[in-house]
């Protein structure tokens, strides 16, 4: 496949390569010739977490009006409530609030759908009109196997393995470096709090990847030793050198190097004096949780410093084996992805810019960032022998903030109106849109990936038609892969997130 990305010639990929191995945590600079959109210009930023192992879509928000749910899993399947005013098919647009201890299929409200009830937490998102739930998420020829979806999902060219760039770092390149406003100013663009690097952002010009913000600095050095080496730094960069190729891209390199160190030592990153205003006895951010404080460090980077994307993952969704219905494996971890998506908004609400207890310093708020799920694919529809389910098509992603358009999309009983595909249909097998769409065990496609993402970088980010089409190239190929406006075969094109 040709490259992808163009415009970036100048800069020699060995060259290039052999210089920035000693730099993990450098962000972009390289001035474009001309000015594109607006990405990183005006304040709007993007937190993703990936949920690795393939999170079961259809136990995450459940089509209970569906009687073929009860049916396919007789025992992972979540249970209406038995309250006979709990009236699943009620279409009053607000998802019922309930206890941690509720054992049954939360209400949606919008007539068909429920949410697991180990995502309790996020009935008040939804009410609050900040969250969107995206059902029936795929793309075109499903892989089936970790390590080459996780791969899709991430570098945003489905069934290629060889591009080794991620779609964030894509769009951070064609944001930031288009800005002669913002060149060489900005030590951070996009950060990942985990152990290791994810292809999300990962490109010939290096992000910045923290396995523990507390950690970070510049060789483990320390106290009046770490003095003496950001000043040997600085010192090198005075260095007057003869002009050679790549000289003005190592010299800035070195200079966002120092400062992302100097960003750290802020003791607002150790901080974790942040309570629940339901609850003032409650962090938000629960202590000794790892995926919790990654969360906790990615919103405040976004909050306070010039980031446009941060990021985390959790892991454990590949759930063959005993994965439970209303407790369990996916249970435990569904608790926890509506915990910290919660935790996020109140965050941002409170503790964002222009809260009421806003930290100082904060550059964001709640309206300025999207909170996005990812998992490489679905689970079965039928539950296995295992009492688990295996790998399959389609599955949901949550996409949350304070300026999207919310509710439950493609998990309802009229599918956007889109020509060929079947709505839901209680008790039949064989229906296009139904349970088994994509065939005796799958769960069948509506919305490309790639749409619900190229909608966020268009729409939120600001990304120009031109950008988004060489950010993600579907885009530029919409008579064949429909991302923008969908098709009459079935494909929804983006759903009106913003």
């Amino acid at each position: 496949m040709p490259n992808v990305i163009t415009r970036r010639s100048f800069i020699s990929r060995s060259t290039f390569a052999a210089v920035m191995a000693s730099f993990a945590s450098v962000p972009l600079f390289v001035q474009r010739a001309l000015a594109e959109g607006q990405i990183g210009l005006n304040g709007k930023k993007i937190l993703f977490i990936f949920l690795r192992g393939a999170n079961d879509g259809i136990n995450t928000v459940i089509p209970i009006q569906d009687s073929a749910y009860a049916t396919a899993r007789p025992t992972i399947g979540l249970m209406k409530d038995s309250d006979p005013t709990v009236l699943y098919d009620a279409t009053a647009g607000t998802a019922d609030v309930v206890a941690a201890t509720y054992p049954y299929a939360i209400r949606l409200g919008n007539g068909f759908a429920a949410l697991h009830p180990a995502l309790y937490k996020l009935s008040s998102v939804y009410n609050d009109g900040n969250l969107a739930l995206v059902h029936r998420v795929a793309y075109p020829r499903q892989s089936r196997s970790h390590f080459d979806s996780q791969n899709y999902w991430e570098n945003g060219v489905p069934n290629n393995n060889s591009l080794r760039e991620g779609v964030l770092y894509r769009a951070m390149y064609e944001g930031i470096n288009a800005s002669p406003d913002v060149v060489g100013k900005r030590s951070l663009t996009a950060v990942s709090v985990q152990s290791t690097m994810p292809l999300m952002i990962r490109g010939k010009v290096p992000m910045t990847n923290l396995s523990s913000v507390g950690r970070y600095n510049l060789l483990g050095v320390y106290s009046t030793d770490r003095s003496k080496h950001t000043n040997a730094i600085a010192a090198a960069n005075q260095t007057i050198h003869p002009d050679k190729d790549n000289r003005d891209l190592i010299y800035g390199l070195g200079n966002q190097f120092k400062e992302t160190l100097d960003i750290f030592q802020n003791q607002v990153f150790l901080s974790n004096e942040y309570y629940d205003p339901a609850d003032t006895a409650s962090r938000l951010f629960p202590a000794n949780d790892g995926f919790y404080t990654n969360l906790k460090t990615a919103a405040q980077i976004l909050a306070q410093t010039d980031a446009v994307v941060a990021g985390t993952q959790l892991d454990g969704f590949d759930t063959h084996t005993a994965q439970g219905a209303a407790t369990g494996s996916q249970a435990n971890l569904l608790k926890r992805v509506g915990g910290g998506i919660y935790a996020l908004q109140q965050y941002f609400k409170t503790y964002g810019r222009g809260g009421p207890q806003a930290v100082p310093g904060a550059k964001a708020d709640w309206n300025d960032v999207i909170v996005v799920t990812l998992s490489e694919f679905g689970r079965t529809t039928d539950e296995n022998s295992s009492l688990g389910t295996d790998h399959a098509e389609a599955s949901v992603m949550f996409v949350a903030g304070g300026a999207i358009n919310h509710g439950v999309y493609g998990c309802d009983t009229n599918i956007n109106g889109v020509t060929g595909q079947q709505n839901w249909i209680p008790g039949v097998a064989a229906a296009g849109g139904s349970m088994y769409g994509a065939g005796g065990r799958y769960l069948k496609r509506l919305t490309d990936f790639r749409s619900v993402l190229g909608e966020i970088i268009r729409k939120h980010l600001g990304a120009s038609d031109s950008q988004i089409a060489r950010i993600i190239p579907g885009y530029a190929a919409e008579a064949t892969e429909h991302l923008r406006s969908g098709n009459a075969g079935g494909i929804t094109g983006e759903v009106g997130l913003l």
